[in-house]
């Protein structure tokens, strides 16, 4: 050993250097950001694959559009977030669920193996002609090419002619331009704008100075000759994109190229060029935005006959601001209707309204005074007017009529309404120029007025499955006895839980005073089709246990008693909703079946294990439940870090330090102290506001008997407190703006928080541990039952072992997050002395009550707590 190596042992010994705890403390802080990194990333995967399964389960059950694509870009998007949480799981927890991936991969397989269509099915032709598509194309040639040629060709609406360039036509040029590392770019991680462009501009560079197969030129020219053939003439097209994934789910509107007026010699450098924006700075963009990702599908590109057109425009085959009024609104311009499309010029706008005494038509503005509704736009600036009035021939009635019989005739083909571009040229003849699926504001269906006559309990709520079911009211909590749940009962709940798919089987309606549409518990109601009202706020206390009521999840009401609620004539929403191609309801239905169903619902049944996990649901619900823990015990693995971090400077009877995991101190902290009001962490803010309440004592009440004192002194005495650590070790709470690990050991005390407070519902939860006491274990056992029962009147989820209670809630409002987490802020400052005061049983439910009377003095009690 060298004399300087001697010498810094030396040093080190007598407590002059500790470069090694430095190095620790540098290790431990970096090994926190990571894990808490690693959970942020948990939470938002979660979130996506909860709101994808949501929207999966609505189309299950007919709501809302979507076409084949549909179901593999869901099903590949649901997958990734799984994997994203595996992976943050195991990062957290140092590869410890490892198990997790042999699950995935085998889910993976079986997934894939329905939503991807198989190599015979893309392989072969380059190019097809309108005559020979269809809507089974739709992997071949995109969404939007082959819906034109299913109008021409299945509709019978007339539509230009043309030919498609398939997504086997790209694949070939992808690989021989060699543009495969470019795509293997986009597949990194995209953090900003700065990124994005970077990434699109050598895809694109790529696309330009790549060389175009010879049999894909002679693909273009030979398909173009045959459409001459066909139209008799050599005609102008325009050139169109139609990605896979492009006007399904997603428009991708105005994200990708059009070429119009291209003749035969510039078929080729307009199709590279719309090629090229498949990953254009905007196209990436939005996909980042929607959640999708940056590296996905083909171009198809179609090749389209150009309309002369003297007028074009867009028809709605509903008004997507009110669906409730029954209009198709048509729009119309001059020339080709680009401007319409893009919003550069103001068209005219016309109301349709088919009826069985005729059609109703009128240009907007024109409205006769009894039509005009609230927040509906029937007054025009002078300006505006004047616009319009050079536009009103532009369209007769009779051709206004006419294309919206079309809008309503495509959006009972394709099963949903419909956004469709047309134009009209020198001989006022209509075309269909495209139709794709129409984004509504809203489904006023469900908004009408209680059945007259009526009782009405309850007006509010989200209803995640519709129906109408009758029966006994009966709430049940989720540590409840569900073997005593009646046969069509109606299941009445606080909060939402998986567990309570064990009573799906009996209940005839379900509602909960929390939870939205994209939680499991929704999941599984519309999985087994009850009746179900979420987030009702009050529903506990609106539906009184053992009544009859009947549950209207169609109009969003709960009446007393068994009411006749009309189930026919729901409203356009249900009228609008046409049949599923045959080829659409298969891969929903074969993909949920990997996705959807929920086996592993209580997390202390032997079978929650990664091994037993047979779908992505499962894998999801198992994921959560693990990182909960593993969050949970952060703050216990803390070496002494005093110097690595701020010291809360408050009248608390802890020593509090501050470690910032990133956001969680004021940017203006200066030094190692800090003030309450610098924290900026939602949950710790929360908490602290609920420990320094002006109401309670700094050292928590003390209502200390003879007899509490001298189990106090005898606890001490076998405990032997000389042999710990220290008897006021530091506490410490790691912070980032959402999220909070707080862990206190003050005396005999322990407790635990663990929050997330977000903006997210899905993403928060709270997790308390608090445990131990001065007092013998039977007192300390009565104060963890005391606990226990406020936690249980908050809608928490408890467990009680010994002097220990473990509560849990999540999935809530941040607001209602911030508020639960100080009322527990004070909860552990009241309930600090209060075990040596629980000198009887009936001491538990008193202190209880006092507590949520917010007596903290005991005033009502009196001087002293009853005794034996």
């Amino acid at each position: 050993m060298t004399l300087f190596r001697r010498l810094g042992l030396f040093l080190e010994v007598i407590g002059l250097r500790a470069p090694r705890a430095r190095v620790v403390r540098e290790a431990q802080m970096a090994r926190f950001r990571l894990r808490h990194a690693a959970f942020r990333r948990l939470l938002e995967a979660n979130d996506g694959f909860l709101r994808g399964m949501s929207d999966l389960d609505e189309k299950l059950v007919g709501a809302g559009e979507c076409d084949p694509t549909y179901a593999r870009e869901a099903s590949l998007r649901m997958l990734a977030d799984v994997r994203e949480m595996i992976a943050s799981l195991n990062e957290i927890a140092a590869n410890r669920h490892a198990a997790l991936w042999p699950r995935f991969e085998a889910v993976h397989t079986a997934l894939v193996g329905i939503v991807e269509p198989s190599r015979g099915e893309t392989a072969g032709e380059l190019v097809l002609d309108f005559p020979a598509l269809g809507y089974r194309e739709v992997d071949r040639v995109g969404a939007k090419m082959a819906n034109l040629a299913e109008i021409r060709n299945h509709v019978g609406l007339p539509t230009p002619d043309g030919f498609a360039l398939t997504a086997h036509a790209y694949q070939r040029f992808v690989e021989a331009a060699g543009l495969a590392p470019r795509l293997d770019a986009l597949t990194g991680q995209l953090a900003s704008r700065a990124d994005e462009e970077r990434a699109s501009a050598r895809f694109v560079e790529g696309v330009r100075a790549g060389t175009v197969p010879a049999e894909i030129r002679q693909a273009i020219l030979a398909a173009y000759d045959r459409l001459a053939g066909r139209e008799g003439r050599p005609c102008p097209v325009a050139v169109r994109s139609s990605a896979l994934g492009e006007d399904g789910r997603f428009s991708f509107a105005g994200q990708y190229e059009t070429v119009l007026n291209v003749g035969r010699e510039g078929l080729v450098e307009a199709w590279r060029q719309v090629v090229g924006s498949l990953y254009s700075r905007a196209a990436i963009h939005y996909r980042r935005m929607q959640g999708l990702p940056a590296a996905q599908g083909a171009m198809p590109v179609g090749f389209v006959t150009m309309v002369p057109a003297i007028a074009a425009g867009i028809v709605f085959s509903r008004d997507p601001a009110r669906i409730d009024r029954g209009q198709v609104i048509v729009q119309v311009a001059p020339g080709l209707g680009v401007g319409v499309a893009d919003g550069s010029v103001i068209p005219q706008t016309i109301e349709v309204t088919p009826g069985d005494s005729g059609t109703t038509i009128r240009p907007l503005g024109a409205a006769p005074q009894e039509l005009a509704g609230p927040g509906y736009p029937d007054e025009v600036t002078e300006d505006l007017e004047n616009a319009l009035a050079s536009q009103r021939s532009l369209l007769t009635d009779e051709e206004a009529e006419r294309l919206a019989l079309w809008s309503r005739k495509l959006e009972a083909h394709f099963g949903g309404p419909q956004d469709v571009e047309w134009a009209m040229d020198g001989k006022r003849r209509l075309f269909v120029l495209q139709s794709r699926p129409l984004e509504l504001a809203h489904y006023t269906t469900q908004e009408r007025p209680p059945v007259a006559g009526a009782t009405l309990l309850l007006g509010a709520g989200e209803v995640v499955c519709p129906g109408v079911g009758s029966g006994v009211a009966v709430h049940v909590d989720e540590d409840g006895d569900f073997g005593a749940f009646p046969e069509g009962g109606v299941l009445v709940v606080r909060r939402p839980s998986p567990k309570f798919v064990r009573l799906m089987g009996k209940a005839v309606a379900i509602v909960a005073d929390t939870g939205s549409t994209t939680g499991h518990m929704a999941s599984l109601a519309r999985e087994f089709r009850i009746p179900t009202l979420l987030g009702t706020r009050i529903g506990t206390k609106a539906l009184p246990a053992g009544q009859m009521v009947t549950v209207d999840a169609l109009g969003g009401y709960v009446y007393a008693g068994a009411v006749d609620v009309p189930l026919a004539g729901t409203g356009p929403a249900e009228q609008a909703r046409g049949k599923l191609d045959v080829r659409t309801r298969w891969l929903l239905r074969r993909a949920a079946e990997c996705i959807v169903p929920l086996r592993l619902t209580d997390p202390h049944a032997p079978e929650f294990r990664a091994e037993d996990c047979a779908t992505l649901h499962d894998l999801t619900r198992y994921v959560h439940e693990r990182s909960y823990e593993e969050m949970f015990r952060l703050g216990e693995s803390l070496d002494d870090m005093r110097s690595a971090a701020y010291y809360l400077d408050v009248f608390l009877p802890i020593d509090l330090y501050i470690i910032d995991l990133g956001g969680g101190v004021s940017a203006g902290a200066r030094g190692n102290r800090i003030k309450p009001n610098q924290i900026s962490s939602a949950p710790l803010a929360a908490l602290l506001k609920g420990m320094l309440h002006p109401k309670i004592p700094r050292w928590g009440a003390r209502p200390l008997d003879l007899g509490g004192f001298a189990s106090v002194v005898l606890e001490h005495a076998l405990s032997s407190p000389e042999q710990e650590r220290t008897f006021r070790d530091p506490s410490y709470a790691l912070i980032s703006d959402r999220y909070l690990n707080y862990t206190a050991r003050v005396g005999y005390h322990f407790s635990i928080v663990d929050a997330y407070c977000g903006d997210t519902t899905n993403k928060n939860y709270i997790h308390l541990l608090f445990r131990g006491g001065a007092a013998d274990s039977v007192r300390r056992g009565r104060r963890a039952r005391a606990i226990a029962g406020i936690l249980k009147e908050w809608g928490f989820s408890v467990e009680v072992a010994g002097d220990s209670t473990n509560g849990r809630i999540h999935k809530m409002p941040r607001d209602e997050a911030a508020r639960f987490l100080e009322h527990i802020g004070r909860l552990l400052q009241f309930m600090r002395q209060m075990d040596v005061a629980m000198t009887s049983e009936g001491a538990v439910e008193q202190v209880k009550n006092a507590f949520l009377k917010e007596d903290y003095a005991l005033a009502g009690l009196g001087s002293r707590l009853p005794s034996r």
